[in-house]
């Protein structure tokens, strides 16, 4: 039989894949000017390039549990890693067509690497789904602030946009490899380490029939508008309270930084013994962060303190509901419906703000839309929570915070 010895790559694998797969994303904002005016790009097909990759996410997350019955769960992940690389060095080639196919490639293969990354927690490490699920955002969270952060550097510092965005592709390889070693382990001892005994995933049809897949994609939908029109928008919304230009883009960076303690702590507070007491004083406490920008230019400063540390709390709560499932083999099609609704959700909510405050003038209503979908969160989060914690329980999972 295969000790756990056999298995040894498999985390540091699953550690660095989490840690590149939202790099492609982050890395792009910081250079969209200079792109835009190289390649003459009107707002329209820059605005584009946020809202692809989304749409991507949403669309393709339902091609992957047919992918994994074929493939498998790991090999699926490699081939995703693999395109992502692939889409990285095309979109880096200094032409229009070549950035466009290249950025919808490297969606197609992130879209993927979402859908699979929380399966291969639940089936690898059974026993340790919150551990890891906090492994996992804080990884994910940690590699995207990095890119965002040190993109511009880059640039100024000589590079070309070209060669900018073609660097991450060093780290998406070493990723890659690292998981090649780890399929490869898998492959030799497919009952080694965590391993679940090998089955078939489970087809979307069966998942769709059951009330919790349906909640489940609901609070993804709904966390994902609570990151995303946020993130689209916070900058202005605090320029409209009086505050700096560079004041709000770097409150925008604390926003996306305070996510890092925000998803370790996530997944321990939805499998906590009392998960539904405690992910009520979460919501509640998030919901008062978005009123707070509603208030003065002080207390909408704080407002996004507390946003960040609850957008990075939700996604890890998100990710944690879809890996708790009963049955570790209706993971990728839970995973790939919630995910694929709440990226298609997420597309149309920054849109959707922007024209709310066009046709009002104030950002007043934005930010009550912000909050009406953060109590829509919190009221399927509070369903989801119950079954979740006893679940944990019942099979000896930590429950604690």
């Amino acid at each position: 039989m295969s000790s756990r010895a056999d298995l040894r790559w498999l985390l540091p694998g699953f550690v660095a894949v989490a840690l590149v797969c939202r790099l492609p994303i982050t890395s792009l904002p910081p250079v969209l000017a200079t792109i835009s005016r190289d390649l003459q790009l009107t707002p329209t097909l820059a605005g584009l390039t946020t809202t692809l990759p989304l749409i991507c996410f949403g669309l393709f997350a339902f091609v992957t549990p047919f992918l994994v019955a074929r493939w498998g769960t790991e090999r699926t992940l490699l081939a995703a890693t693999a395109l992502t690389v692939v889409g990285v060095v095309v979109r880096s080639l200094p032409t229009t067509p070549t950035f466009y196919l290249g950025s919808v490639a490297l969606g197609l293969g992130i879209a993927v690497m979402n859908v699979v990354l929380p399966a291969v927690v639940r089936s690898r490490f059974p026993d340790q789904v919150p551990q890891r699920m906090s492994l996992y955002t804080v990884c994910m969270i940690s590699g995207a602030s990095a890119a965002a952060a040190a993109t511009a550097p880059l640039l100024q510092h000589g590079l070309s946009w070209s060669w900018t965005l073609a660097i991450w592709v060093l780290p998406l390889t070493a990723a890659l490899v690292l998981w090649g070693v780890a399929t490869r382990e898998v492959v030799r001892h497919p009952t080694g380490g965590h391993a679940s005994t090998p089955q078939a995933p489970t087809g979307m049809v069966h998942v769709v029939r059951h009330p919790r897949t349906w909640w489940t994609a609901a609070f993804m939908g709904l966390q994902s508008l609570c990151f995303y029109m946020p993130l689209t928008w916070l900058p202005a919304i605090l320029r409209s309270h009086g505050v700096a230009p560079a004041t709000a883009g770097v409150m925008l960076g604390v926003y996306m930084g305070l996510g890092i303690p925000g998803s370790f702590l996530g997944p321990r507070m939805a499998t906590h013994r009392q998960a539904p007491r405690v992910l009520a004083a979460f919501f509640a406490a998030y919901a008062l962060g978005v009123v707070a920008l509603l208030g003065s230019a002080t207390t909408a400063l704080l407002g996004v303190v507390v946003m960040g540390f609850g957008q990075g709390a939700g996604i890890a709560i998100a990710l944690t509901f879809i890996a708790q499932q009963r049955d570790p083999h209706d993971v990728p099609a839970v995973s790939a419906f919630a995910q694929g609704t709440g990226f298609l959700l997420a597309a149309v909510g920054p849109v959707t703000a922007g024209a709310v405050y066009q046709a009002s003038g104030s950002w007043t209503v934005p930010v009550l839309l912000i909050l009406g979908v953060a109590l829509a969160q919190a009221m399927s989060g509070l369903v989801l929570s119950r079954p979740t914690a006893a679940a944990a329980s019942s099979r000896g999972a930590p429950a604690r915070s």
